[in-house]
C-alpha cells in the first residue's frame, strides 16, 4: 500500500506514482513568507536534506515561543561543565520548564517537548533543528501554519523566559562558519599570533603512569607537559600548519622508556581557542566550536575577575604528578599541611561513595584542592570534588565524624562534629599547577562559568572561595628527555 503520508497530496497527483512502498521516504520544498520550507516525510526523508543547508535550533526556538510553559513534558540539555554530558529528562506529566533542573548558565538547550498554547498549531510539538508537530491539517492548511512557525522562530526570545538559550549553542561541522572560523586559527597561527590559543589535556590520566607526553614526529623528545610551544618545536623550520595537520598529527602519553602508555589525542582535540568574528565570540573546545553571546562572555569575564585570588604561598611544581606534588607539601610542612588526597578518600554513603575530601587541609582551616591545567573536563573534576566535600562538610555530621577520624593532631582538633562550620571559618582554595607566564591564572570559557556557579555556592554555604595559581618550575618546564640513539655493535 502506499505510505501514510501520500494521502495529503492526493488532490494534486496521481499519488500511485508515488508507489506501494509504504515505508518510502520524500522531501516536499515550498515556499512560504518570502521562506524555503522543507517538509520531511517517512523516516529517511530527513535525510535527503543536506547539512548545513538549513536554520540551526529552528524547531527549538519555534517551540520555546509556542508551547505552552506548564506542559513540558521531555527536556534534551548538553552540559558545559563536562561539553560531552548529554542528558535526555521525561515526565510522565505536563509540568513547568523549571521542574527538570535546567541551570540556565551551564545548560544548553537542545530540544522540548510540550503542547502549544494555540491549539491550531497542533498538540504536540518537539522542537529541535527541526520542528516536528502532531497536528491536524490538509494542504490548504499549509501556507497558515508554516506562516505562523515562521512567526514563532522570528520572535523574540526576550519576551519569554527562555533568553539564555542564546547565551551558548553548537556551530555545525558542516556549516561554511566552521570553515571560516578554521582559517582565522590558522592565520593566527602562521602569524605566531599565540593570544588565547593554548594546548592542554583534554581529560583527566593517570600522572603516575605518564613521564611525559611526544608529537607525532617530534624527534623523538619527551615533553613534561603538553603545550602549545611544545608543539610547534616538533615542526621542522618553516613548516607550515594546515588543518590536516593538527587533526591527523598526535600527542601521546610516554613512559621514561619513550613507550606510548595510556593514551593519546588528535592535536586538534587539545587545542583551545577564542575567535572573534563579526562581532561574536566562539570558542574551540574539545575539537568542538561553540558560538558564545558576547553579553554573556563580559557577565562572565566581570563576575570571575571579582573572584579573590588566593595570598597562600606553595612550593614550586617540579614534576612526578598531583599525587607526588602533595605528598612532598605535606611532608616538608607537617606541621601546617594534612594530606586528604586521592589515597585518602572517606568511604561513605548516600550516592556519594568514595569522597576526597581535599588535597591538603592546612592549620589555617583552608581546604585546598589541587589539579594541573588542562581542559573544561578537568576543572570540572576539581570544583565538583570541591562542592561535594564542601557540602558534606556542612551538612552531614556522619562525614565530619570520618574525617576527624582520618587527621592526626593537631588537625583533628579543625573539625566539630556536633556543629557545623561556621560562616567563613574555612576557606577552599582551588589551586592550579600552570606554567602560564605571569601571576594571573586563566582558565577555559567553559571552566570560568563553571568556577563562578560553584562559587557562589560554596559561598551561599558559608565558605570563603579562593583561587590559587602554583608556578612549575622552570628548569623543569623546559626539560626535554631525548631518546638515546641506538649503537652498532
Amino acid at each position: 500500500h502506499p505510505p501514510k503520508w501520500s494521502s495529503l497530496f492526493e488532490d494534486y497527483l496521481d499519488i500511485k506514482k508515488i508507489g506501494n512502498v509504504s515505508n518510502v521516504s520524500a522531501a516536499f520544498l515550498i515556499k512560504v513568507a518570502d521562506r524555503y520550507f522543507v517538509l520531511a516525510f517517512g523516516q529517511g526523508g530527513r535525510f535527503l536534506i543536506k547539512e548545513g543547508t538549513y536554520e540551526d535550533r529552528f524547531g527549538l526556538l519555534v517551540a520555546l515561543n509556542s508551547v505552552d510553559k506548564e506542559s513540558f513534558r521531555c527536556v534534551d540539555k548538553q552540559s558545559l561543565d563536562t561539553i560531552q554530558s548529554h542528558t535526555r529528562i521525561q515526565s510522565g506529566h505536563e509540568t513547568t520548564s523549571d521542574q527538570f533542573g535546567l541551570d540556565v548558565e551551564q545548560d544548553m538547550l537542545k530540544a522540548i517537548v510540550g503542547s502549544p498554547i494555540d491549539s491550531r498549531l497542533g498538540s504536540r510539538m518537539t522542537g529541535t533543528d527541526s520542528l516536528s508537530v502532531s497536528v491536524r491539517m490538509d494542504m490548504t492548511d499549509l501556507n497558515f501554519l508554516l506562516s505562523s512557525y515562521k512567526e514563532m522562530y522570528d520572535k523574540d526570545l526576550s519576551e519569554t523566559d527562555y533568553q539564555w538559550v542564546n547565551n551558548i549553542s553548537v556551530v555545525k561541522n558542516s556549516g561554511p562558519l566552521v570553515t571560516i572560523l578554521e582559517n582565522k586559527l590558522l592565520e593566527k597561527l602562521a602569524q605566531k599570533d599565540y593570544a588565547n590559543i593554548w594546548l592542554s589535556i583534554p581529560e583527566i590520566i593517570q600522572w603516575d603512569l605518564v613521564k611525559g607526553f611526544c608529537y607525532t614526529d617530534g624527534r623523538k623528545v619527551i615533553h613534561p607537559d603538553v603545550n602549545l610551544f611544545g608543539f610547534l618545536s616538533s615542526l621542522k623550520d618553516n613548516q607550515p600548519i594546515t588543518l590536516d595537520m593538527l587533526k591527523q598529527r598526535h600527542v601521546f602519553c610516554a613512559d621514561e622508556d619513550h613507550k606510548r602508555v595510556f593514551k593519546s589525542w588528535p592535536i586538534y582535540k587539545c587545542l583551545y581557542s577564542e575567535i572573534d568574528c563579526e562581532g561574536n565570540k566562539y570558542v574551540l573546545n574539545d575539537g568542538k566550536w561553540f558560538f558564545v553571546n558576547v553579553d554573556f562572555v563580559n557577565k562572565t569575564n566581570d563576575e570571575f575577575a571579582k573572584m579573590k585570588l588566593s595570598s597562600l604561598t606553595l612550593p614550586e611544581y617540579c614534576g612526578g604528578g598531583e599525587g607526588f606534588y602533595n605528598v612532598r607539601v605535606a611532608e616538608a610542612n607537617p606541621h601546617r599541611f594534612a594530606l586528604l588526597d586521592d589515597k585518602n578518600k572517606i568511604f561513605h554513603g548516600g550516592g556519594h561513595g568514595q569522597v576526597e575530601v581535599c588535597d591538603l587541609l592546612s592549620i589555617d582551616k583552608q581546604l585546598i584542592h589541587i589539579k594541573r591545567y588542562g581542559k573544561s573536563t578537568v576543572f570540572s573534576h576539581l570544583f565538583s570534588q570541591g562542592y561535594i566535600s564542601s557540602q558534606l562538610l556542612q551538612l552531614d555530621a556522619e562525614f565530619r565524624m570520618k574525617v576527624k577520624e582520618r587527621l592526626n593532631p593537631p588537625f583533628n582538633e579543625l573539625i566539630r562534629v556536633e556543629s557545623r562550620p561556621a560562616e567563613k571559618e574555612y576557606t577552599v582554595i582551588f589551586a592550579v599547577i600552570s606554567d602560564s607566564i605571569g601571576d594571573e591564572l586563566y582558565l577555559p570559557f567553559f571552566s570560568r562559568v563553571n568556577f563562578n556557579n560553584t562559587a557562589k555556592t560554596l559561598i551561599g554555604f558559608g565558605y570563603n572561595v579562593e583561587l590559587l595559581k602554583i608556578p612549575v618550575n622552570e628548569k623543569y618546564a623546559k626539560t626535554k628527555i631525548h631518546l638515546p640513539k641506538k649503537r652498532k655493535a
